[in-house]
């Protein structure tokens, strides 16, 4: 697996039989492949012997990969063993894989098939040591189940001690439906009936509880108080009563009383906060809680998400107030990246109010302690208002180059990069290298055996097992490398027919080692992160209508990630998301009396179709088109309206994108204008410097 060029190889094999007809293939096909991968090989042929319904012959294979397998092909067997068969059967598949491996993977499965076998002494015996306040929830759930089942004495006080130890989570909402019932009236069942409250955002219900629940673990100390039970209790005040100042006293009584644990110290300091600031009367008492709950705070994720609550409600008494308290506690931030909206809400705030010279403090206070991303944004805007005249320097061409070229030092947005290249005059070379640049995770612990499993998946011809497993296992902190991402892209990608969802899962697999890369991406991943999919169908739409391909592609890139068949929470639709509204408006200008907005060619036509109209109607500019293509055309007019008020005649458009009021146009804009250069420098043969000078009119 590690001859990069063998795999490759070896997957253009795979694509070519199923080109040919890879499905009447005998075991003999696989040689090869059983030579690379071993015992393992068995694992993957019987998946294919599966879906071809010869289910004995899969069995037997399942079994022998059982028997000799490496761990990750082992516990794929056994999941599949446990489908199908007599339940003698299955449940010796359990026994042999629980002899091989006795860790809580191993362990799961198991369950899972002595679950369904209806078999709870085998699961009662397989998890009496279990710690419930510490395995896998699904373990917790299905002993908890079996408990139920049985009538069993425990279920009550191990129910009680998984439901208040731990964060809420979908197994838990699973148990409760199946188990606890609202008619319960014991202590416990009460405080667990207020949790699944919270979980399902019922926070009126909650609060009607909240008494109870304070009386029972505060006041009278019937159980004992849990960290969840106190972020329970101040989602429900938060979000199920007004009486903010009131609730407020009861959570810092809470954490005065507290003498040990720190964990409900922080929780009852941190909502304490919430709701003065909530109440938006007494900002100095919310600063007081939320300092606390820092101090107290017992990891990093947990100091930073005091602090972003309190410098976003010291925003409302001013930036200096902010920056003040940033500078303050700076040194501790864990991560910085979790400050990457706050810094964007205080750029229109500065612009609005024209406080120019204001840039430079705030670009000197987060250099070195705030995110890349955040950096890298205001050492831009420094550079700009400086070139602008806004700015006094006694060197101002200098100093904006200086600006500049710290932007192109950082991994920050691509948007940032490439506009930064531009006012440097760098040549397409140079501003292409740029680009292109990508941060390296030093950190990076290559995992060969998952790598191995989700290789083995394109190398037998098996595109729908990749994403699922790629997904559960990054879901559980696995980082995959570049090459091996995009080894499995390129398959999805190459093997998508424009019906599926392959083309989507190609790009998000390749994407998120991209972001956290190992090595630098070469020519074939960035055309991976940036493919060309739907080649003919975009390039007669943008012949018919008038629009480079790069922006086109950037289009449907940024607004589906390539995903056919999505429909938006808001009821957009297809590749471009375009609304039914709209498309309806668009069909009778095309005059189109029926039509698919899920069908690939005609939502990329009425797509290029929009955008060319938008584009003519704003005065030829690409980027207002954008802006309008995510926020419609009034809206656009009027923030044009008001950046000529806010900025006079220095509203040039990447000063105008920056007063957007809105930061999901204003992201969109950067992520069209990058994309549109990716694109038009991997493809197209066109200057970096070219294209953006193009959208952005300059």
């Amino acid at each position: 697996m590690r001859n990069f060029r063998l795999l490759k190889l070896l997957i253009s094999f795979v694509l070519f039989a199923f080109a040919v007809g890879f499905s009447g293939c005998n075991e003999s096909g696989f040689d090869s492949l059983r030579r690379l991968y071993g015992e393992d090989a068995n694992y993957y042929i019987g998946l294919r012997k599966k879906a071809e319904g010869e289910e004995k012959a899969a069995r037997q294979l399942f079994l022998r990969c059982l028997k000799k397998g490496s761990y990750y092909a082992v516990l794929r067997s056994a999941e599949e063993l446990v489908q199908f068969g007599t339940i003698q059967e299955r449940l010796s598949a359990c026994e042999k894989l629980l002899a091989k491996y006795g860790d809580e993977d191993a362990i799961l499965i198991a369950l899972g098939a002595y679950e369904n076998a209806g078999e709870y002494s085998k699961i009662l015996a397989l998890t009496e040591s279990i710690d419930m306040t510490s395995c896998k929830n699904d373990i917790a759930r299905i002993r908890l189940g079996a408990l139920f089942k049985r009538n069993n004495r425990q279920f009550e006080d191990e129910a009680y001690a998984w439901y208040t130890s731990r964060p809420m989570t979908l197994s838990m909402n699973r148990l409760y439906q199946e188990t606890v019932t609202e008619s319960l009236l014991s202590a416990k069942s009460k405080i667990i009936n207020f949790r699944i409250d919270v979980y399902n955002a019922n926070y009126n219900s909650a609060y009607e509880r909240f008494s109870e629940i304070r009386e029972t673990v505060i006041k009278n100390g019937t159980l004992p108080l849990t960290a969840q039970i106190v972020s329970d209790m101040g989602k429900a005040c938060l979000y199920g009563s007004s009486s903010y100042i009131k609730n407020a006293k009861i959570f810092t009584e809470i954490a005065a009383k507290e003498k040990s644990d720190k964990d409900i110290i922080y929780n009852a300091y941190f909502y304490a906060g919430r709701l003065y600031d909530k109440a938006d009367s007494d900002y100095a008492a919310a600063e007081s809680c939320f300092v606390r709950a820092m101090n107290t705070a017992q990891s990093g994720i947990r100091y930073d998400n005091a602090l972003w609550y309190l410098l976003n409600g010291s925003l409302r008494t001013s930036v200096d107030t902010a920056m003040g308290l940033f500078k303050t506690y700076r040194e501790n931030i864990d991560n910085p990246s979790y400050f990457d909206d706050f810094f964007e809400l205080i750029v229109p705030l500065l612009l609005s109010q024209s406080r120019w010279s204001d840039f430079k403090k705030v670009y000197e206070a987060v250099d070195g302690y705030a995110s890349d991303v955040s950096v890298g944004r205001f050492a831009y805007l420094y550079g700009r208002l400086v070139q602008e005249g806004l700015i006094a320097s006694a060197a101002p061409r200098d100093e904006a180059e200086n600006a500049f070229r710290r932007v192109l030092s950082l991994n920050c947005d691509t948007y940032y990069k490439a506009l930064a290249a531009v006012k440097l005059g760098l040549d397409d070379e140079a501003a292409k290298d740029v680009i292109r640049r990508t941060g390296i995770n030093k950190n990076f612990i290559k995992d060969e055996e998952v790598e191995r499993l989700l290789l083995g998946y394109a190398l037998f011809g098996l595109p729908e097992k990749i994403y699922p497993q790629w997904l559960s296992f990054t879901s559980n902190g696995k980082s995959i490398s570049v090459s091996c991402a995009a080894a499995l892209s390129g398959f999805l990608n190459k093997g998508a027919s424009g019906t599926d969802e392959y083309y989507a899962q190609s790009l998000r697999i390749i994407a998120k080692a991209a972001a956290s890369a190992d090595v630098p991406l070469d020519e074939d991943a960035w055309k991976l992160l940036y493919p060309r999919n739907y080649a003919k169908e975009v390039s007669a739409s943008c012949e018919a209508f008038g629009i480079d391909e790069a922006v086109l592609y950037a289009l449907i890139r940024t607004e589906s990630f390539f995903s056919n068949n999505i429909i938006s929470a808001a009821g957009a639709r297809g590749l471009t998301q375009l609304m039914d509204l709209t498309a309806d408006e668009i069909a009778i200008r095309l005059k189109r009396s029926d039509y698919d907005l899920l069908d690939p060619a005609t939502n990329i036509e009425f797509g290029a179709y929009y955008l060319a109209y938008l584009t003519k109607r704003l005065g030829d500019s690409a980027l207002t088109a954008f802006f309008a293509y995510n926020a419609g055309i009034g809206r656009v007019r009027r923030w044009i309206n008001n950046s000529h008020l806010e900025l006079g005649r220095h509203a040039a458009s990447d000063l105008f994108l920056e007063t957007i009021p809105y930061s999901e146009t204003r992201d969109y804009g950067r992520k069209l204008i990058s994309a549109s250069a990716m694109y038009a420098s991997l493809y197209y043969d066109t200057p970096v410097p070219a294209v953006v000078k193009k959208i952005t009119n300059r």
